[in-house]
């Protein structure tokens, strides 16, 4: 064997099997880190190195590829959740949605979360780690109930250590002219402004039909349920009702929302998106074709109908 074979094995055994970093073999060989670097690239190349994955069998690696690649998201995160329940699924979805959080968002985000079932469940979950400059709620309130908005952002504001930015206004209101009203209030205004300042959001994904929490709460009406059909509305998310096309539906429904824009939402750098259920497929894949996502956390049986 000459001198370079053996010095290529030589380098691979003190990386991989006695776990020694580059500098440290540079040192013991007299030669240069870059050239460690160098000898570890060229045994992958000849062979002299395999490296194997070995994956758990609930792994979802290949369906989260797919995903990304479809919709054109930066991450996709998805459980395995074959022969599991309805209420198990939704527990841990929420549950590994909770950790991408932690593990995210860092001391400077500014970090504006919606409302739902879904996000309560997820914010229920986040342990007190003191990160994030501020809390900011994105959609206005539904009534008292704890899946509202200001209650979510209060409760994660608390875990977070941060400040807290809450809008005090009614999710929709009943005309265009209510909301102008609203709006022109400066404090108001200065609520719409930190939403713009978001460096991260973490969002559910509706249902556009009777279904939706906005039509248990009363803030949708029939006319406005009808609106929507005529408008082919598919999903929503925050407020904003998209159609089959990843389009969002102008009309005055969406007139009427007190609420993060849908172009504002599109341009904060990170949304997530948490969403599970054979139900929901028709929203989610409506909200992904808009893109205004850019992770998705959701389970593996509810990705392999998206």
């Amino acid at each position: 064997m000459d001198y370079s074979k053996n010095l290529l094995i030589k380098v691979c055994e003190f990386y991989y099997n006695m776990n020694m970093n580059q500098q440290q073999i540079a040192n013991k060989l007299n030669i240069s880190r870059v050239k460690v670097s160098r000898l570890l690239s060229e045994a992958k190349s000849k062979g002299i190195v395999k490296i194997e994955i070995r994956y758990p069998g609930d792994n979802c690696i290949q369906t989260e590829g797919l995903l990304e690649n479809k919709y054109g998201l930066e991450e996709a995160v998805i459980i395995s959740s074959k022969d599991k329940s309805k209420d198990l699924v939704f527990s841990e979805v929420t549950k590994i949605a909770a950790e991408f959080m932690e593990e995210k968002i860092t001391p400077k985000d500014i970090i504006g979360f919606a409302w739902g079932r879904t996000i309560k469940s997820m914010i229920d979950r986040v342990p007190q780690i003191n990160k994030g400059k501020k809390a900011v709620q994105l959609i206005g309130n539904i009534g008292s109930i704890d899946v509202s908005g200001d209650v979510i952002v209060r409760k994660v504001a608390n875990a977070l250590g941060s400040e807290i930015s809450l809008l005090p206004a009614p999710a929709i209101v009943d005309s265009k002219h209510i909301k102008e009203a609203i709006m022109s209030d400066g404090k108001i205004k200065g609520i719409f402004d930190d939403q713009k300042e978001c460096t991260i959001a973490f969002v559910g994904i509706g249902e556009a039909n009777e279904k939706s929490i906005l039509v248990d709460t009363g803030y949708l009406r029939d006319e406005d349920l009808q609106e929507l059909r005529d408008a082919k509305a598919a999903g929503e998310i925050c407020g904003r009702f998209i159609d089959e096309n990843g389009e969002l539906c102008k009309c005055s429904v969406d007139e009427r929302v007190l609420g993060i824009s849908f172009e504002d939402l599109k341009n904060i750098p990170l949304v997530v998106a948490i969403a599970t259920g054979k139900e929901k497929v028709k929203a989610m894949k409506a909200v992904l074709g808009s893109g205004a996502v850019d992770v998705l956390i959701t389970d593996e049986v509810t990705a392999s109908y998206l």
